[in-house]
């Protein structure tokens, strides 16, 4: 073999990169003696020539794999050995990206539903004029330009019609009890594009299991969800109203409304936040979902919701109490129609500041109950921090309840 020849019509350039010694120190993460590089650079056949910072080194031309620093540091770490480096996480160059708020809305929407039992579905946007027709006005219905077919050719009013597709599909292959729940966008001209959270549920309220008889879900249990919604974004004082959908049955509907006070009277500033209650037969048949099945749904704006949560957490530490509580359980003999909520807020707002606690144990309707009546009883719990109280105080307190119920809702006790 004889000798190289190279024919070139002028000298190749010397390459020169810069290197410098802390940002060697900055990359292995160890400092590395400055007469050791320059030997290893020697070793290499670079020209290594030292300046203020490090060094300017000139490379060799058959080293056309080094043009960067990096480069340079590599062959410095290669021959001072991998293992002699120590083993740490590389420094952060910039901060966390600032949380998302669509994000965390929507994450605790899934959250609340998934250990509420449900099992979130994601469907089409894009469904059936027919179908779409059913959950808003024709005229409100927001159409596809160009769509691939009549199945696809509007978008979705609701977050309903693909969650009982879903259901109607469940229930064909012999599957009873079906919750489900989605997070998604609905689509209407008068309100444009919203943010919302649905749910469906049809079968039983709970899992069986041989100490307890079977139990089909019913209004209160929808509105159980409801209130496990509301309470996840800190909504204040929600209270239910009767409200009229086309597609829900009359009487077994409501919406949820928040409210900035404990004010729970209806004409009072409220935000609407949802609705709940249960699917019309109608619109069950229209669906081709079992004519028997009764099927409760849910939905609710996510913008709404999340107006009222807070990213700050506010919470207050009390000490154990020290005196006993007195409960008092009252019977009233109420109209049907009249909510709880409205009851519970005319209760807080006749009592003293010694009531700790009002929630509702019972409700009945039929004999002995005049029709569109119904019997409530409600628990009252009273409890003062600082001393303990009288049969005599609480037994007027009581007297001043009864009062204001029956002034304000025209109540009986039974």
């Amino acid at each position: 073999m004889g000798p190289v020849v190279d024919c070139y019509p002028a000298p190749a350039p010397r390459r020169q990169v810069r290197l410098r010694h802390s940002r060697i120190a900055r990359v292995l993460g160890e400092t590395i003696d400055q007469g050791l590089v320059e030997r290893v650079l020697a070793g290499l056949g670079f020209q290594a020539s030292k300046n203020q910072d490090g060094w300017e080194v000139v490379v060799p031309t058959f080293r056309i794999d080094i043009a960067r620093e990096i480069d340079l540091i590599e062959e410095v770490a290669r021959h001072y050995g991998y293992d002699k480096l120590p083993v740490t996480f590389p420094a952060l160059q910039r901060p966390p990206e600032a949380p998302v708020a669509s994000l965390d809305r929507d994450r605790r929407a899934r959250e609340t539903l998934l250990r509420a039992g449900f099992t979130e579905a994601v469907t089409f946007s894009f469904i059936e004029r027919r179908v779409a027709e059913l959950f808003a006005a024709d005229a409100d219905l927001v159409p596809v330009a160009n769509p691939l077919s009549e199945k696809f050719s509007t978008l979705r009013p609701s977050l309903l019609p693909g969650l009982l597709e879903s259901v109607r599909h469940n229930r064909h292959h012999q599957v009873p009890d079906v919750r489900l729940f989605e997070v998604g966008r609905r689509f209407t001209k008068s309100e444009g594009e919203r943010p919302s959270v649905a749910f469906v549920w049809t079968g039983a309220a709970r899992t069986d299991h041989w100490s307890t008889d079977p139990v089909s879900v019913s209004f209160f249990d929808a509105k159980a969800v409801a209130d496990v919604l509301s309470a996840a974004f800190k909504v204040t004082n929600p209270t239910v109203e009767r409200v009229q959908i086309p597609y829900m049955i009359p009487g077994r509907t409501a919406q949820v409304i928040g409210r900035p006070t404990l004010e729970t009277d209806s004409t009072s500033v409220g935000t609407h936040v949802g609705y709940v209650g249960e699917l019309a037969p109608a619109v069950i048949h229209a669906l081709d979902l079992p004519e028997s099945d009764s099927v409760f749904v849910g939905e609710f704006d996510l913008s709404a919701l999340a107006s009222f949560a807070s990213d700050v957490e506010s919470r207050r530490v009390e000490r154990l109490p020290r005196f006993p509580s007195i409960v008092r359980d009252i019977s009233i003999i109420v109209d049907e129609y009249l909510p709880a909520a409205n009851v519970r807020g005319t209760i807080r707002s006749a009592a003293p500041a010694t009531l700790d606690g009002v929630r509702e144990f019972d409700r009945y309707q039929g004999k002995g109950i005049p029709e569109g009546r119904i019997s409530l009883s409600l628990r009252l719990t009273f409890q003062s921090p600082e001393r303990t109280l009288t049969d005599a105080e609480v037994q007027q307190a009581m007297e001043t309840i009864l009062v204001a119920l029956k002034k304000e809702h025209g109540a009986v006790q039974r």
